[in-house]
């Protein structure tokens, strides 16, 4: 894959908690108003393979988030460690060309639920990832959900090996979602048009 462009600056998020909470914010005002309700019930796979999921994806399509506003080409990299959890490594281009980067560790919590990831941020957060589905060589669907008291805040993310992902395997996502009661109105594409960022 082509490298990032030379023009492009790589930035470290180090004001990415301070993002983080002002999305959390501003969502949750956004849902009062839209009387969105608890969590919809989207199950993890129940067999996953961390060893098969890890290397590069491309995020296709997601539900609206702060610290990614206004970017393109997000993709991630994840590395697998001896201790058998993930590294990862977020980047999206913002508008001005430079490269936004934020990295972490993943591990599965309960072995009983392998698919359900705790994501703990260098900056200092934690995040969750639930891989819902995935061929692990071209496609996967990843959910996220926060209940705050009536209301919840939904995270969703349509991520391919390739820059593209075929309309039927989104449709397929999309039908996931729907049935489970996620307010997809909210998902919005994110143009793949940088090559490889890593």
């Amino acid at each position: 894959m082509p490298p990032p462009e030379p023009h492009c600056a790589l930035r470290s998020r180090s004001n990415r908690f301070t993002f983080t909470m002002l999305s959390t914010l501003l969502t949750v005002c956004g849902l009062v108003a839209s009387g969105m309700a608890a969590c919809p019930d989207i199950p993890s796979l129940e067999v996953f393979d961390a060893a098969q999921y890890v290397g590069q994806w491309y995020e296709i399509q997601k539900y609206p988030l702060i610290g990614e506003l206004g970017e393109t080409c997000v993709q991630a990299n994840y590395t697998a460690q001896a201790d058998g959890s993930v590294r990862l490594e977020n980047r999206g281009k913002k508008p001005d060309g430079s490269i936004d980067s934020i990295q972490g560790t993943a591990r599965a919590e309960d072995p009983e639920h392998p698919a359900s990831l705790s994501v703990y941020f260098d900056e200092g957060f934690r995040g969750e990832y639930n891989v819902i589905r995935t061929d692990y060589s071209a496609s996967a669907l990843v959910y996220a959900c926060t209940p705050l008291g009536d209301i919840s805040l939904e995270y969703v993310w349509f991520l391919s090996r390739e820059a593209t992902m075929d309309q039927a395997v989104q449709d397929e996502y999309i039908q996931i979602l729907t049935d489970a009661g996620s307010d997809i109105s909210q998902l919005e594409e994110t143009p793949q048009d940088c090559g490889s960022l890593f």
